[in-house]
């Protein structure tokens, strides 16, 4: 009897599943439940990704707020920094590297010319200020003073750096327009990669540089779509004088140069298209010519392939563009008069493999156009590099970065350079 019960139980709950498939209603149940279940997980994913962004964005201490007598609030941060480098072949400077000497060059042997220096010169302050409401009608008036010790390798002793102004500007908002008056980043090439924070591999691969310069953009909270244009100091960087005569030849030209930057932002990152041009001036003639221009045009983006990976990267192409940081630092050809043309970028991996540390590895090169270059001028410049920054705990950091550095000379022998930083920094 009890066998009987039992068939009779499993042949009723067989009946009632197959009436449950059967139905077309239950079916759609079923099929709303599953794609209530993808987009959880979807939405659980982004929320990961956004505490990712999150904890990398967010100050890792509260700044310190101060009222000044006008009325103005100011906000100190800054850091402590000591950094430790050992190069294994001889670079231009030591602390502020742009490219490996040849050992055909008579300071250098072939062997040997190992180097290790230490220095506290990226200690780094800052002061944000916030204007009170109204002091322009109709504008948000904030600015930003940042400074450092990066400056002046040789001429003071390395325990007597002078200070050097990384940013000094003005900032007026009105919705979505900003005008900024002062010194800060080039529009151009904003992104810059992980190692190196003494020169941030400049005229290897990295464009950009910071200048005085009057800014315009827009940038709304709910498009997609950004622009800036901006003015700025020619020869800022560079300090271009091809005819000695005591006028920096960008001052000379009487004309500021012109950066533009097109940006797209998406979900998981942001796509960039920009330019600049550049005029200079000499008063006598230098290798048959007066004038001269500057170009470039170039690519960035930056992309969060999942919560933890993510890829950034630049590729630009120009001429003349030892002010903006290329042709590892040569503009014009001092025999022809020919703008040394220039192609280059790089590219990153990066890994937040945990909330406190982060992994990046990366390419990056600068490689100017071999017939451009003078005799002795260097030809290509690049590095494959590995970064690992570490928050140890509370405002202390720790990093190390190794860098396989090469640069390749005109009619000499290639210069290469095994560098490793390490730092500590205590933020504040």
């Amino acid at each position: 009897m009890r066998w009987w019960c039992g068939m009779a139980v499993v042949s009723l709950v067989a009946l009632l599943a197959g009436s449950a498939m059967a139905d077309p209603s239950l079916q759609d149940l079923q099929r709303q439940i599953d794609e209530l279940r993808k987009i959880v997980k979807e939405q659980q994913q982004e929320i990961e990704r956004l505490r990712a962004q999150l904890k990398q964005a967010a100050p890792q201490t509260p700044q310190a707020n101060v009222t000044a007598p006008s009325g103005e609030r100011l906000n100190f941060y800054g850091f402590l920094r000591l950094d430790s480098i050992f190069d294994s072949g001889l670079t231009n400077n030591a602390q502020t590297p742009f490219w490996v000497l040849s050992p055909s060059n008579p300071n250098k042997r072939r062997t040997g010319n190992q180097q290790l220096t230490i220095h506290p010169r990226l200690t780094r302050i800052g002061i944000n200020f916030i204007a009170p409401p109204n002091l322009v009608k109709g504008w948000d008036v904030t600015g930003k003073f940042e400074m450092d010790w990066q400056n002046a390798q040789g001429v003071t002793p390395e325990s007597r750096p002078l200070p050097r102004i990384r940013h000094a500007y003005l900032q007026l908002q009105r919705g979505n327009y900003r005008l900024l008056l002062g010194q800060t980043w080039d529009l151009i090439s904003p992104l810059f990669p992980s190692p190196n924070d003494d020169t941030l591999m400049w005229n290897a691969g990295n464009l950009g540089d910071r200048r005085a310069q009057i800014r315009l953009s827009y940038e709304p909270k709910d498009k997609p779509l950004h622009w800036a244009l901006a003015l700025g100091l020619t020869s800022a960087v560079d300090g271009k004088d091809l005819d000695n005569n005591g006028v920096r030849d960008g001052e000379d030209s009487g004309l500021p140069n012109v950066q533009g930057r097109l940006a797209w932002k998406f979900k998981d990152g942001e796509v960039g298209l920009w330019a600049h041009h550049a005029w200079e001036r000499v008063t006598n003639p230098f290798a048959g010519q007066t004038r001269f221009t500057s170009q470039s045009i170039g690519f960035d983006w930056q992309w969060q392939l999942s919560p933890k990976w993510n890829l950034r990267g630049e590729l630009w192409t120009g001429r003349n563009l030892s002010d903006f940081r290329g042709g590892i630092g040569q503009g014009v050809n001092p025999a022809t008069g020919a703008e040394i043309r220039s192609k280059g970028g790089w590219l990153e991996l990066g890994w937040q493999y945990s909330p406190k540390q982060r992994l990046a590895f990366g390419y990056t090169v600068d490689d100017p156009k071999d017939a451009d270059v003078p005799a002795g001028g260097r030809t290509k410049n690049f590095a494959w590099y590995l970064h690992h920054r570490w928050r140890l705990s509370g405002n202390v950091e720790v990093a190390v970065n190794y860098l396989f550095w090469t640069t390749n000379w005109q009619g000499q022998a290639t210069g290469i350079d095994h560098r490793l930083n390490a730092f500590v920094q205590h933020n504040f």
